[in-house]
């Protein structure tokens, strides 16, 4: 058995190097699509275009106890929700279903609701895209 560079790794039946990107197989372009696409904490502004940009991650690990994941702009100022949470109650209200708009009044922004997730007894999360463009409500 041949001992292969620290670098190059098995995937399944084929070899991949990820520094290269070079590989066989239909796991390449996979693996390709998950090296290229942005890092967890880099984000481009969907309204002004700068990539000064902060992430804040939903969860109770980090300095505050977020329910909603957003990303704030260093340069126009604005927030990017990306997930926000809502209770059954608000959920029963029937605003929230995938396809409709979601409007955050205090930002002048709309979003598309992509998907709805219920992730506990009590806790629904709300995927959104940004609709830039469309930012006066």
């Amino acid at each position: 058995m041949s001992q292969c560079d620290c670098d190059v790794k098995r995937v399944g039946w084929h070899w991949y190097n990820p520094q290269t990107m070079e590989g066989t197989g239909p796991e390449q372009e996979r693996l390709f699509f998950m090296a290229a696409s942005s890092s967890p904490q880099t984000r481009d502004c969907p309204w002004c275009g700068s990539r000064k940009t902060k992430l804040v991650q939903r969860g109770y690990t980090g300095p505050t106890d977020e329910i909603d994941q957003y990303f704030t702009c260093q340069s126009c100022g604005k927030i990017t929700y990306e997930l926000v949470s809502k209770a059954a109650r608000e959920m029963r209200l029937g605003r929230y279903q995938a396809g409709a708009i979601f409007k955050d009044l205090a930002n002048q922004t709309r979003y598309q609701i992509t998907r709805v997730l219920k992730v506990g007894i009590n806790e629904f999360l709300i995927y959104l895209k940004p609709l830039p463009g469309s930012d006066d409500l």
